[in-house]
């Protein structure tokens, strides 16, 4: 897993996230990011805005919807 954006969890999510991430290995603990209102700056550190739904604000419009998109790398023709 590369990293795991939680946008807008509800604040029970992140008391039980706090409960929870003292079992995990710190490695996978790095990799899972719990973001509030606030998400677009981070969210940007790691995908590029024209990547992002734009629903998410990014710039990303896929057919369809990027949710239910297949594209990427695995399949240019999206």
């Amino acid at each position: 897993m590369g990293h795991m954006f939680i946008i807008n969890a509800p604040y029970l999510f992140s008391t039980v996230w706090s409960l929870i991430k003292p079992w995990l290995d710190e490695a996978t603990v790095r990799k899972i990011h719990i973001l509030g209102k606030g998400y677009k700056t981070e969210l940007l550190q790691y995908i590029p805005q024209e990547n992002l739904p734009s629903d998410l604000g990014g710039t990303c419009n896929c057919k369809g919807g990027c949710s239910l998109s297949d594209a990427g790398p695995w399949n240019p023709q999206a």
